[in-house]
């Protein structure tokens, strides 16, 4: 396996963390924005960590179906600890698999699956965090979480509109932005 030295200057990156975007393994392609949602908002949790570092999301995303491997993505990123994972949704079922790898042995640290009624999104989201927050304490001594997280709605309709408006912003483009305002 490749070794990946994972220092910046001087600074050892020991608690340090990148979340890549979630792999849409649904039969629907246009469930993109749902694999990006889920990853961002997990993301979004782990910069609540005090004392780890947490990867940008555009240097992280711009991994997005790229095939490189998980100790190249960490040298880049000049992280120890990789988030990936997976999200399957058919009907009103969500499946979200996530996995913590640590790159210096390209092995896995945690892993687990979700399987939840999409009505439990929020929910859904705050569990995994939860789960990896707990598992970053234990394999990094990592801190506590900064302040709470809260879902930004309790409208499902109007969070699905949200993650599709961000995900067609991202993609920039006159029509993209056209429909990302829609939305």
């Amino acid at each position: 396996p490749a070794t990946v030295e994972l220092v910046v200057g001087t600074e050892e990156v020991e608690k340090s963390i990148a979340v890549l975007p979630f792999v849409n393994m649904s039969d629907d392609p246009n469930n993109e924005y749902f694999s990006d949602g889920i990853s961002e908002e997990l993301l979004n949790v782990l910069v609540k960590v005090e004392g780890l570092r947490v990867a940008s999301r555009t240097s992280s995303f711009a991994f997005k179906d790229k095939d490189i491997s998980i100790p190249e993505i960490a040298d880049a990123l000049k992280v120890a600890h990789v988030l990936e994972g997976s999200v399957r949704k058919a009907g009103d079922t969500v499946r979200v698999t996530a996995q913590l790898i640590d790159v210096r042995t390209d092995s896995h640290l945690w892993s687990e699956t979700y399987d939840r009624k999409l009505e439990d999104i929020f929910f859904i989201q705050d569990e995994i965090s939860a789960h990896i927050v707990e598992e970053l304490k234990i394999a990094l001594g990592a801190g506590e979480l900064v302040q709470t997280h809260s879902p930004p709605t309790d409208n499902l309709d109007a969070y699905e509109s949200f993650l599709r408006g961000r995900h067609f912003w991202s993609r920039r483009g006159g029509e993209n932005i056209r429909r990302a305002i829609e939305l």
